[in-house]
């Protein structure tokens, strides 16, 4: 049976994630309402017709490893793999097979960014059984002391340079150079030395500390109504308490310096020929007028097809691909773009970013800006595409992209392109 559902909601979660694709021309059927239930949470309903999967998302603000004080970096991580193993007095195989008879699926926790955040799918007709189960892993979390010492024995998840990835290391190292006395520098994983003086008193506080109904978000997408939604909160987060008057959430803004290095080589005997390069930029305390100028500026720049800076590197004929991420953290973004060139073409390429950067600081390709506005204008209006990013979405849905002036986006690209800002990781055998 259990593998049926699992079949079951695999389908269903399917139907679910790409029904918006096909609902983008008739948004009339995407229903999109956002409230404060009944017992104190900030709730977000995305109402679907005709199915029987409903997707949740839950998020407590500020509980994520980003947060964590230095004595006890990464134990959100420990306290994300800990809370759902093991249920109802059940051992992790048995709490794994309860979830799935309970028609549960995707069941993810991940705590290695701003927010602490726990999502699945679940059967609609299975849904007050299954949020019943899994509301005790809020309130009263079973583990023990060898629970936790197993958990502990997988972290932190070092970086070794001969054995790690090189984007997994250039990114490492550009978080590092970028916030290199803040927590956004160090390892999502946490530090040997703070996980190692974690206990068992420490993770039952932190829940009960961070486990909260007004610094909670919950997300809700599938074929459910209003009254539904209050009864699932009230069955998963009725005994959560209110956040302690005396607890100041995490400060929303930074000020820490960047690196004093703009180039930071990591040493990878096996990468003879080749070289890999990240650039990143460091974008602290955007407004929501800026965020939007600097989405559209840089998709203008990065986009695969028509950006600006790929099309420079074929007129410089040099021959890479370009993968590139603006990450939208709670204290500050980050845009950062990557790759993996002959080291003949080296020089070159160093020598185009610079001028690129430069030159963009000052003049923009307003018709390819207009293009992109155009598309981002477009995009945020048709619904949602992704509900496992669905948050993220949605801050962007409202971003105001049909208000940014041709003066808005010279005064971003002056803030973008500030060099600065940014700071550049080579990795390689020479450079």
């Amino acid at each position: 049976m259990s593998k049926r559902l699992k079949i079951i909601i695999a389908a269903m979660a399917v139907t679910l994630i790409s029904a918006p694709i096909f609902l983008k021309k008739e948004k009339k059927f995407i229903n999109f309402f956002e409230y404060v239930d009944s017992c104190g949470v900030k709730t977000h309903q995305i109402r679907i017709k005709s199915s029987n999967v409903v997707y949740v998302k839950c998020k407590f603000k500020n509980a994520g490893v980003l947060h964590n004080s230095r004595e006890k970096h990464g134990i959100s991580a420990i306290a994300g793999d800990l809370l759902c193993r093991k249920i109802g007095g059940l051992s992790p195989e048995e709490t794994e097979e309860k979830i799935r008879e309970l028609g549960m699926g995707d069941l993810s926790v991940s705590a290695g960014e701003d927010d602490f955040v726990l999502s699945f799918f679940v059967l609609k007709d299975k849904a007050e059984a299954a949020l019943k189960f899994l509301s005790s892993a809020f309130c009263e979390p079973e583990f023990s002391k060898s629970d936790l010492e197993f958990i502990k024995s997988r972290y932190p998840q070092i970086l070794d340079p001969e054995t790690s990835h090189p984007d997994e290391l250039l990114l490492d190292e550009l978080m590092k150079a970028l916030y290199c006395s803040h927590n956004y520098g160090l390892p999502s994983t946490g530090t040997a030395q703070a996980l190692g003086s974690i206990t068992e008193d420490d993770v039952r506080d932190f829940i009960k500390s961070n486990f909260s109904k007004d610094m909670l978000e919950v997300f809700f997408v599938g074929d459910v109504s209003r009254s539904e939604i209050e009864s699932y909160i009230e069955i998963m987060f009725s005994k959560l308490p209110k956040s302690d008057p005396d607890r100041s959430s995490s400060e929303d803004h930074l000020n820490c310096p960047l690196s004093k290095d703009d180039f930071i080589f990591v040493y990878k005997k096996d990468m003879k020929e080749i070289t890999g390069v990240i650039t990143g930029i460091r974008l602290d305390n955007l407004s929501d007028k800026e965020k939007a100028a600097a989405l559209i500026i840089l998709k203008s720049l990065f986009d695969e097809k028509y950006g600006d800076f790929l099309a420079g590197l074929r007129e410089q004929n040099i021959a890479c691909p370009v993968s590139s991420n603006f990450l939208q953290r709670r204290c500050s973004d980050v845009f950062y773009f990557f790759v993996y060139l002959d080291n003949k073409d080296l020089v070159k390429y160093k020598k185009y970013v610079q001028d690129k950067m430069s030159a963009c600081r000052y003049k923009l390709n307003l018709k390819n800006l207009n293009f992109f506005q155009d598309s981002a204008v477009m995009s945020s209006q048709n619904g949602f595409t992704d509900f496992v990013n669905i948050d993220k979405q949605i801050d962007n849905s409202l971003l105001p992209f049909s208000k940014i002036t041709q003066s808005d986006f010279l005064e971003v690209a002056k803030k973008i392109f500030d060099e600065s800002l940014r700071r550049t990781v080579y990795i390689g055998a020479e450079v």
